[in-house]
């Protein structure tokens, strides 16, 4: 049995309705999930899957959740760094007294540098407590999410100046939704090649490229500005965005400017069968102007 944890979540659920896609067998009775609101998850529970509560910040609640499956898609969780990093150890305490055979994990392109980020922390400890715990495992390294460019440029209210603290710094940029592809790929695979994946597009960019990409598509006027990483903070946290967040998007566009995510590699293709969308693709499904119905 498979079991995805935070399947409430916008990874941990489309990760489920790919497995889904990919093995319609597993709804009888050999795909579960594990959530902290079982409420949540009726439809899943409606198509067969089993649902279960569980709570990685509830280490009591982790046996039950746990209990009978062979493969874990651990889905890294939100919050401040010590929390994670707390729940994540919880999750792979359980897991292994669980018995379960493997464990795949979702974790950050840049956790194997030595960024003394926020992201980079989390995901350093979460992989070295999966290398201490004796269970066999997979790690996959997501890239940044292409669908966070509408957050950045909101569509619908586009500005004329993206002002990231990113220098001339290259991304590779995947969606959510082809993550989540990759990964149920990884849940399903016979045999895994690699203990480290790391899934990133076809190519990279920097934000100014993507900036006059997306104004190009739009057609609304959209310049890229560099700006001091604390002027971007700052920003955040007035605008209402709690600190400790706010200073971890500040640290991940820092290593953007340092070079860190502008590495692209095959692993998407290796899993799935074919590359991810381009960036031109993914700009065009996010800012070309609709036609109103």
């Amino acid at each position: 049995m498979i079991l995805v944890t935070g399947a409430n979540g916008q990874l941990g659920r489309r990760i489920v309705q790919h497995l889904i896609a990919r093995d319609p067998a597993l709804l009888g009775g050999q795909l579960a999930v594990s959530v902290r609101d079982p409420a949540r998850a009726g439809d899943l529970a409606n198509r067969g899957v089993r649902v279960r509560q569980g709570d990685f910040g509830q280490p009591e609640s982790l046996a039950a959740a746990f209990a009978g499956a062979e493969r874990l898609v651990l889905v890294s969780t939100d919050g401040p760094r010590e929390v994670r990093i707390a729940q994540h150890r919880n999750a792979i305490r359980a897991a292994r007294e669980a018995g379960i055979r493997h464990i795949l994990y979702t974790s950050f392109m840049d956790a194997d540098a030595a960024a003394p980020t926020e992201l980079a922390i989390v995901h350093q400890d979460t992989e070295a407590a999966l290398a201490d715990s004796g269970v066999d495992h997979t790690i996959l390294r997501n890239t940044i999410y292409a669908d966070d460019l509408c957050l950045l440029v909101a569509p619908d209210r586009q500005q004329d100046v993206l002002r990231l603290p990113a220098g001339d710094g290259a991304v590779s940029l995947v969606s959510r939704n082809e993550l989540a592809q990759a990964i149920a790929a990884a849940a399903l695979a016979p045999r895994l090649d690699k203990r480290v994946y790391t899934l990133t597009g076809q190519s990279s960019a920097n934000y100014a490229d993507i900036a006059g990409r997306i104004a190009r598509v739009s057609g609304k006027p959209l310049a890229y500005q560099n700006v001091a990483p604390e002027d971007y903070v700052g920003s955040l946290v007035a605008a209402g965005m709690p600190a400790w967040f706010a200073a971890a998007l500040g640290d991940m566009f820092r290593c953007v400017a340092d070079g860190r995510f502008a590495a692209t590699t095959c692993d998407f293709a290796a899993l799935v069968g074919h590359p991810p969308k381009s960036l031109d693709c993914l700009i065009h499904e996010f800012y070309a102007p609709r036609n109103p119905s």
